[in-house]
């Protein structure tokens, strides 16, 4: 057995043999008050209870900005210089690349990095608001096969007439005339 063979089993086997470990020892959620300092932050690293791309992002976007500011800044000074056989020498200067460079590859960059992060907050606000929520809502405690509608009021539709007698508009619903002519 070669040697890159010995390792990838050995690390396979390893890799079981410590998550089994983990899942047992470290991650239940009963046994984290009673884990150290160092085996808590593995627990919740694990457990996911902090987003660690966050971070990661963050770290790379500073990094690329950086390295375009710079980058940018030396290709500004940069001349390129070319010799030809069979005619006169030319020169051509990146300074216009290093200044676009050094302005709009931040902007970018940060226009990118803000819509990964802008996903990410998303998150961990819906997370912050599952948490508030209550497991079940007082809403509507009832099931749904004991829901029964509320009663339709009647809509009052009134009925208007004009007493012949005296020429009055009265709601027929109501009664006669209300001047008391008898209508025929």
């Amino acid at each position: 057995m070669g040697y890159m063979a010995f390792v990838t089993v050995f690390s396979i086997v390893a890799a079981v043999v410590c998550t089994i470990l983990l899942f047992v020892l470290v991650l239940p959620a009963k046994k984290y008050a009673g884990l150290n300092k160092f085996f808590k932050v593995v627990a919740d690293i694990f457990n996911m209870r902090q987003l660690l791309i966050e971070r990661i992002l963050k770290a790379l976007y500073v990094f690329l900005t950086l390295e375009c500011i710079i980058s940018g800044f030396f290709t500004l000074f940069y001349v390129e210089s070319s010799q030809s056989i069979w005619g006169p020498s030319s020169t051509k200067w990146h300074g216009l690349e290093g200044l676009v460079l050094m302005i709009f590859g931040p902007i970018v960059i940060r226009v990118i990095f803000e819509f990964m992060m802008l996903i990410i907050k998303l998150v961990e606000n819906t997370n912050e608001i599952n948490k508030k929520i209550p497991a079940q809502s007082a809403v509507n405690t009832q099931p749904v096969e004991n829901y029964t509608a509320p009663a339709v009021q009647e809509t009052y539709v009134p009925n208007y007439r004009y007493c012949t007698k005296c020429g009055t508009k009265y709601d027929a619903n109501l009664g006669g005339c209300p001047n008391g002519c008898s209508d025929d």
